[in-house]
């Protein structure tokens, strides 16, 4: 490895040329080799307790070769610094691409949920289970390619127990019920392929709340607004895709390749009879669910009966010149919290400290930069962005060992 002021500069022939990312235990920089000709992306391990995790990561995409999955080049210890070289992919993080359109229309949800579906068959048929199916996930090439990138809590039946007795592992808003009693089984990742279906078509979560608790509650329950009611075009066949994943109970929820089946149209559709959105939509369906949709936009999106959210498709009919009136960006709340630490902290570049759990308000858009602190407990520093429809990241600190 090379150095410069205490930064490496190059690793196994590969030079670092920009950082294009951060995580839970480093850093990603996009490097170039010019023997080989070849651009990478490097994940540099920083959280030296994070090591065994980190292998862990390396040897499951190791074992893996799929066109929707990125491909692992190598893996390296040099002195105390191990890091993961693997293919650099074009294009913008899903949840990016997401946040530019808003909300997106079903020829490319299915074509980008076809495809994650593909990817998530191919590693159940390994035993293999992704724990954290979410946008930041992935990224969507140009050509419409959707590659996944992280394997970062991914879990085999050779991965060790990394996790202690009572800690949740994932983004909560895309955990299954089971994740929450430390259950996670293969079906985990299909009911996150359902939040992140429901998320990509109505540019909302199905499961939102202003504190986790409830959140949990609403999960466990299965407890959302029915897609069609925030765009009544959605189609049948995303439409039952969402409903099959979002079953409380693993058993009665779709597998991965049955969602890849389905979408691939190689098996009939069946929609629950008992739901608003089966079949065609008659007139007074489409008024009760345009009442419904403008009751739901009014309460949730619209702070203190003020303003309307920008960017809101389904409005009351508002005026384009009142549309253009409002704020180029509505600011929004995003909840910081370390559950297993009490007295966590989060520190700002300037400082500055706030007790968790804390709120961050800010534009979509926007990025803020902290640290996690808790006497006991080895510092994070983290950086999120404000993204459309995420109110809450929960992180779990590691102990210092004795």
């Amino acid at each position: 490895m090379k150095y410069d002021s205490g930064h490496i500069t190059e690793i196994a022939g590969y030079r670092l040329t920009e950082r294009i990312g951060s995580g839970g235990m480093g850093d990603v920089y996009k490097a170039t080799n010019a023997a080989l000709n070849r651009t990478a992306a490097i994940k540099i391990l920083h959280q030296k307790e994070m090591a065994e995790r980190f292998r862990n990561e390396a040897y499951i995409q190791s074992s893996v070769t799929h066109p929707n999955i990125a491909c692992l080049y190598e893996y390296l210890v040099n002195g105390e610094t191990a890091c993961i070289i693997m293919e650099y992919v074009e294009g913008d993080p899903l949840d990016v691409f997401l946040y530019k359109k808003r909300k997106l229309s079903n020829e490319e949800t299915e074509r980008i949920i076809k495809q994650i579906a593909a990817a998530l068959a191919y590693l159940h048929s390994k035993d293999i289970l992704h724990r954290d199916i979410k946008p930041q996930n992935f990224k969507i090439q140009p050509n419409g390619t959707v590659t996944m990138l992280d394997f970062g809590i991914a879990k085999n039946k050779y991965t060790p127990k990394l996790t202690q007795q009572g800690y949740i592992v994932g983004t909560t808003e895309y955990l299954a019920p089971e994740q929450f009693q430390q259950r996670p089984e293969k079906k985990s990742d299909v009911w996150s392929l359902g939040v992140l279906t429901y998320e990509l078509l109505t540019g909302f979560m199905p499961f939102d709340a202003d504190n986790p608790v409830t959140m949990r509650y609403k999960i466990e329950k299965g407890e959302y607004t029915k897609p069609r009611i925030l765009v009544p075009g959605i189609s049948d066949k995303l439409n039952t895709v969402i409903e099959k994943c979002l079953q409380v109970n693993p058993a009665n929820r779709s597998s991965a390749s049955e969602i890849e089946m389905l979408l691939a149209n190689k098996k009939p559709l069946t929609v629950s009879k008992s739901k608003i959105e089966t079949g065609v939509l008659n007139k007074k369906t489409i008024s009760i669910a345009a009442v419904a949709a403008l009751v739901i936009l009014t309460v949730v999106f619209i702070p203190r009966g003020t303003k309307i959210k920008p960017g809101s498709e389904v409005l009351s009919g508002q005026k384009e010149k009142e549309e253009q009136d409002q704020p180029a960006a509505a600011l929004q709340k995003l909840t910081i919290d370390v559950p297993n630490a009490s007295d966590a902290m989060i520190v700002f570049p300037d400082g500055s400290s706030k007790k968790l759990p804390y709120e961050i308000i800010g534009k979509e858009g926007e990025n803020f930069q902290f640290t996690l602190q808790a006497e006991g407990y080895v510092s994070k520093k983290v950086e999120v962005p404000i993204t459309v429809g995420r109110r809450s990241y929960e992180y779990n600190l590691e102990k210092i060992k004795e």
